[in-house]
């Protein structure tokens, strides 16, 4: 369930730039700290303890954010 909720992240970053409540850049500089909480996030909703599957979780997330990005800069030009 948690992993589905996570995958909405683009749709929540779109919705938050288009109420000017954050931008693409200020996305695009939060990025280390995103990082860190994308791992933590990914480290609790993984069941097991191994990294590998936090891995797993971990890069799509990574990659939403980008996409969270660059979704952000397109609403912010309108």
């Amino acid at each position: 369930f948690w992993i589905g909720v996570s995958f909405e992240m683009p749709l929540v970053m779109m919705l938050l730039a288009r109420l000017k409540v954050l931008t693409a850049g200020q996305l695009a500089r939060g990025w280390r700290h995103a990082t860190v909480l994308i791992a933590i996030v990914a480290a609790a909703v993984t069941p097991t303890v191994d990294p590998v599957n936090m891995g797993l979780v971990m890069l799509p997330l990574l990659g939403l954010y980008v996409i969270s990005i660059v979704l952000a800069a397109l609403v912010g030009r309108n």
